[in-house]
């Protein structure tokens, strides 16, 4: 049979959709390889937050170029517009681009996948599958592939966006934002717990605002909850006894509600860590970017967490350079990053990305060499918000889920999110121990076992 190879780049999302992309391929009796000598179909999926994950992509085909083989090259993900093969008559932008593209695909479109590699090979004789009909394809079952662990697992509650913020292409690349149904979601988890995953994450593009989306809304599927959709999943989830943990990613800081935060604090399986994205500290930045929070609400948020749960860890996302910052503005996320005292933080610059609105209507005006002070500045405070924060946890007992053993060391996290190192003799992968911690060193928290 054909052999397949999956190439991610990305976040967990794409990550997710690798998953019942596997299961899809294998549905149409393709053998998976990790080779890429050997794949006689690559599939890349793809992310396009920034320029840099895009040119990660392009730069792959050179080496595909140079293959002895000629596989079938098929690019998914946030790169793609159009579902379309070579000979469609309405094809996506990036066949121009990439001449050895055969297959552009939209992530929510997987289904058409065997009626595209059907245009450009025929030979193949690719049966019907069952995975064609499906109109969501979040109902291909991502549970009978190979996560990279038993005992974690990504769980996608949504697909698309609705929050248009004028530097993200998501909803353009996804769509609007769509919520799986309830029990979907719950059959899923089910499934998972029952195959021995401990840790949960669920993920969406702003995971939070699940059921509150214009879609959800007109269909009136939620309506009937006594608990806002959300926090109704996170209640449910914590009712499968063997789950020990579940996270979410990333939320958005304007579904933060009181009730959400009440049911972190006391719900057995929430985790005492969050990553809130604040992306910007200037009020006037924040405008610009479209997001419907001001820094004062966002403050008022982290006190509301900090209250409610006093041992939480948050990290956040930054922004730097994004059009028409000025040094003001600048130095606004900066001391709102100092005085959040944020424990990790993802800081990128900014990047103009086509067809976003940022891109049609602003000016990219910022320096690179600009752009780069102020990245490294914020770096160095986040270096030492890290040590401040590792600091807090020498001397205390933490469990920490072992995600890597290697010879005795071995390697998870904490509730905190924390990574913890600890030795090891017995084989402790997917095991949840109870760690003292005696040290730290950049980023990482060093421990012996209990």
């Amino acid at each position: 049979m054909p052999k397949y190879q999956i190439l991610t780049y990305g976040c967990q999302m794409n990550y997710s959709d690798s998953e019942r992309m596997e299961t899809y391929m294998e549905a149409l009796g393709f053998d998976k390889t990790n080779d890429i000598q050997d794949a006689d179909i690559i599939l890349l999926n793809t992310c396009s937050i920034k320029q840099k994950a895009e040119d990660k992509v392009l730069g792959k085909m050179r080496e595909i170029r140079r293959l002895k083989k000629d596989p079938i090259v098929i690019i998914t993900g946030c790169m793609v517009r159009e579902s379309s093969s070579r000979y469609s008559e309405k094809r996506d932008p990036l066949f121009p681009r990439v001449k050895e593209l055969d297959v552009a695909l939209r992530t929510e479109e997987l289904p058409k996948l065997a009626e595209l590699l059907r245009e450009i090979s025929p030979e193949m004789e690719i049966e019907d599958i069952e995975e064609e009909s499906l109109e969501d394809y979040l109902k291909i079952d991502a549970t009978h592939s190979s996560h990279n662990s038993k005992t974690q697992a990504l769980l996608p509650i949504s697909n698309g966006c609705d929050k248009f913020c004028t530097y993200c292409i998501v909803p353009y690349a996804r769509g609007r934002e769509k919520s799986r149904k309830l029990e979907d979601i719950l059959e899923e988890a089910k499934k998972l717990v029952e195959n021995g995953c401990l840790e949960i994450t669920l993920i969406g593009q702003t995971v939070n605002s699940y059921g509150l989306s214009n879609y959800d809304k007109e269909h009136k599927t939620f309506e009937n909850l006594e608990s806002e959709p959300f926090v109704h999943l996170l209640e449910e989830l914590d009712k499968l006894e063997a789950l020990q943990r579940v996270r979410f990613t990333s939320p958005h800081p304007k579904d933060m509600s009181d009730q959400l935060i009440d049911a972190m604090a006391s719900l057995r399986t929430q985790m005492p860590y969050l990553h809130l994205p604040l992306q910007a500290g200037d009020n006037d930045v924040l405008k610009r970017m479209n997001r419907p929070y001001t820094i004062e609400k966002f403050e008022e948020v982290v006190k509301k967490l900090r209250d409610r749960i006093p041992e939480i860890s948050i990290s956040t996302d930054i922004i730097v350079g994004f059009c028409g910052e000025t040094e003001e503005e600048y130095q606004n996320t900066y001391d709102r990053f100092k005085s959040l005292g944020f424990e990790h933080a993802y800081i990128a610059q900014y990047s103009d990305r086509k067809g976003t609105t940022a891109n049609r209507f602003m000016k990219d005006d910022i320096p690179t060499e600009t752009k780069r002070e102020r990245w490294d500045k914020l770096n160095e405070l986040l270096k030492v918000h890290s040590k401040d924060a590792l600091e807090r946890f020498i001397g205390k007992t933490v469990n920490v889920l072992v995600e890597d053993q290697s010879d005795d060391l071995c390697t998870g996290r904490c509730e905190n999110f924390k990574t913890v190192q600890f030795q090891a003799k017995k084989p402790l992968l997917g095991k949840i121990v109870q760690v003292r911690i005696t040290g730290k060193v950049p980023w990482v928290l060093k421990g012996e076992m209990v």
